[in-house]
């Protein structure tokens, strides 16, 4: 008997206290409202220091951020059926290219009809004091580093990553720019099995991405994204690897900053960068023609139509652009352009136009 007492008595105060919490205004988070972010993974790190401060500034909201490949952050809306509130992908032309797209299935509208340019970043090549070769490497012998027996290295998978690409392309640009016209062959295509191809055109160069991305031997290790290759770098698995400028400065690496000619980073370089194509093979993207074309790295966001909190995802959006995140983000070393731009500056949400500029022609 005396234990029933004991656990009414339990039960009561429990009751009192929930009582007392919710009077009081505790119980509030009740109506909290998730704010789903899926993101590149590149942009993780500024995200998860972004997150603690707007919530203090949006008491009701919690956001959730979820990182992966750009490709893969877009897939999630537009194969997978999954409600987001707002994208963040590291290829602003992903957007208009997948999310505008009408042929994808189960798609009768667009899932979105606007994006918002606001970030840049560059391709480097990551390293640790104790990656082979460390202290002789710089930008013009970085090639001739990764060709070594000895010398590993990793990239993102292109399928699902803009970075993964993105370091195709670098490499690509490099043959001609250090006068090495196998340094493909001899980086990538030889240590896949199917090999990535390579080929010179009348327009241009082509990199043909085969149906699936198995490395041939242990030279190379694919990755689904850049974060991926993280803890490879840090354990001593690999000793190289492509990444964004940002993900080096945020991780304490040792980078090699790559000539401004190959490392997608620089406007002025853009006609250069579009002498180089990425081809895909995949029958997924048999409804979108996926090839990209090499061009400066822009960061582009939107919300898609069928967010279920777009008013929360505006409230972020205006928190990034012209706020408290544009600082964070320029701390965590991704800063946020000073004048971001759309492609259809009518259905942008209100909150932004002030702080939002018709697209330019990119350079």
């Amino acid at each position: 008997m005396r234990r029933l007492y004991i656990a009414l008595a339990i039960v009561a105060v429990a009751a009192v206290a929930s009582v007392f919490f919710y009077q009081s205004g505790q119980g509030a988070a009740q109506q909290t409202t998730v704010l789903k972010i899926y993101c590149a993974d590149s942009l993780l790190y500024p995200l998860r220091l972004t997150e603690e401060a707007f919530e203090s500034e949006n008491p009701t909201v919690d956001l959730q951020i979820e990182g992966h490949g750009s490709i893969q952050v877009i897939r999630h809306v537009t194969e997978l059926g999954e409600k987001v509130d707002l994208l963040m992908v590291a290829d602003y032309s992903l957007i208009p290219l997948i999310m505008y797209n009408t042929s994808m299935p189960n798609s009768t509208e667009p899932f979105s009809d606007w994006y918002i340019r606001f970030a840049s970043n560059e391709v480097v090549l990551a390293y640790t004091n104790q990656s082979n070769f460390a202290s002789e490497i710089d930008a013009s012998n970085w090639y001739e580093i990764l060709t070594r027996d000895d010398v590993t290295f990793g990239f993102a998978n292109p399928e699902i990553d803009a970075l993964g690409y993105r370091s195709l392309i670098t490499i690509k640009l490099a043959e001609s720019y250090y006068g090495q016209p196998q340094l493909f062959y001899e980086l990538i295509g030889k240590n896949f099995n199917p090999q990535f191809v390579s080929y010179n055109g009348v327009n241009g160069s082509y990199i043909r991405v085969p149906e699936t991305q198995t490395p041939a031997n242990s030279k190379v290790y694919l990755r689904s994204s850049g974060v991926m290759l993280i803890p490879l770098l840090e354990s001593g698995t690999i000793d190289y690897c492509f990444v964004y400028k940002s993900m080096a400065i945020q991780q304490n690496f040792s980078y090699v900053e790559l000539p401004k000619e190959i490392n997608l980073g620089d406007a002025s370089q853009e006609q250069n960068y579009n002498t180089v194509m990425v081809t895909y093979q995949h029958q997924r993207f048999a409804t979108v023609n996926l090839d990209r074309t090499g061009s400066t790295t822009y960061y582009g966001l939107t919300i898609p139509k069928n967010a279920p909190n777009a008013a929360q995802a505006e409230a972020f959006i205006e928190f990034l652009v012209n706020g408290t995140g544009r600082g964070i983000f320029e701390a965590a070393h991704m800063p946020v352009f000073g004048t971001c731009y759309t492609d259809n500056a009518s259905a942008i949400p209100a909150s932004s136009i002030p702080f939002i500029e018709a697209e330019p022609q990119v350079e």
